[in-house]
């Protein structure tokens, strides 16, 4: 039974959610980040929030390298940022760029899924391992 290649593997549009979602969320996650650092007054409430727009930062960035662990980044990501909307809210703060974020998550999320992008990352990755192992003996 032959793989397909590698670059069979995902569809252009399924290239397109991963690489531009990627990019968007990252870009959205640092906008977060950013107001976070430059808005927020640093205490117990507020500190715990920054691990999460950095886990959000490095997820989108794996996932517009179509990298299969970001898959279950997002979905930590997305609890987090759902976490981190409750705080802003039950203390009385209101930030647009989080719930942005959160919402972004859930899109994302969804669209992944519609479209069977983790079987499809999954294959690529066995793919480039067997391509890995094949260069490997030839040389």
């Amino acid at each position: 039974m032959t793989t397909p290649q590698k670059n069979q593997i995902l569809t252009n549009w399924q290239k397109n959610i991963c690489e531009w979602g990627g990019i968007l969320g990252a870009l959205l996650s640092l906008t977060c980040l950013i107001q976070h650092i430059a808005v927020a007054i640093p205490n117990s409430i507020t500190n715990p929030m920054i691990p999460g727009y950095l886990l959000a930062i490095i997820s989108f960035i794996l996932l517009a390298l179509h990298k299969p662990i970001a898959i279950v980044l997002l979905f930590i990501s997305a609890v987090y940022a759902a976490i981190n909307e409750y705080l802003w809210m039950s203390n009385y703060a209101f930030s647009l760029v989080v719930l942005l974020l959160f919402v972004f998550h859930i899109i994302i999320l969804v669209a992944i899924f519609t479209e069977q992008i983790p079987q499809r990352l999954k294959a690529l990755r066995q793919a480039e391992k067997e391509e890995a192992a094949k260069w490997e003996r030839k040389i």
